[in-house]
């Protein structure tokens, strides 16, 4: 067929180019294969096109990695230091004065390290963020005195642990020599005579 027979078929010389590109794209980017659980012919994209998307995002990755380098990082220690935190209720009023970012952490380790909290170290706040129930909930100090008292407990119960297995192993090392002692001292008093 010619370019004339084409035409006169209402197919124009742009129309077979963008049709012949578009088969050769769809050729490289996708492949035909027999699903056997359906049993029908599938389409699934060819290891060609993963290849190239995954190529395009590195690039696009590694563009976007650049530019933040060049001009958000620079900016992010000097937006931290000017950030103004206030502390809000829920309906976004202030409560309190604005503080700097440094200031606010600060103030944020005080008050958690002096929360009242229970003996597992859960405030109210806690159990009731992880929807959990605060009806035995009982007050057992500041955070911080908290979890001082459970850390020095097992360290020392870890510490008696070991200090009772050690001795252990050392009495019964002395009752197993002293168990065959008295055998061979025992075996030695023996005596047997044979009658006949």
């Amino acid at each position: 067929m010619d370019l004339q027979t084409l035409e006169a078929l209402g197919i124009s010389k742009e129309d077979l180019a963008e049709r012949i590109v578009g088969s050769a794209v769809d050729q490289l980017l996708s492949s035909t294969g027999f699903n056997p659980d359906t049993e029908e012919e599938t389409r699934y994209e060819s290891r060609f096109k993963r290849e190239v998307e995954a190529r395009v995002q590195q690039s696009v990755d590694a563009k976007i990695a650049a530019l933040a380098e060049v001009h958000v990082l620079p900016r992010v220690g000097e937006m931290i230091e000017s950030a103004d935190m206030k502390v809000t209720n829920k309906y976004g009023e202030s409560k309190g004065p604005a503080m700097t970012f440094k200031e606010y952490i600060a103030h944020r380790a005080q008050v958690y390290m002096t929360e009242d909290v229970d003996y597992h170290g859960n405030s109210k706040a806690d159990l009731e963020a992880k929807n959990e129930s605060t009806y035995n909930w009982r007050s057992c100090g500041p955070r911080l005195t908290v979890l001082m008292r459970n850390y020095i407990r097992d360290s020392l119960e870890t510490q008696a642990k070991a200090a009772v297995n050690d001795v252990n192993k050392v009495i019964a090392a002395n009752i197993a020599k002293a168990a065959q002692d008295a055998i061979a001292a025992a075996s030695a008093n023996l005596k047997v005579t044979v009658a006949a």
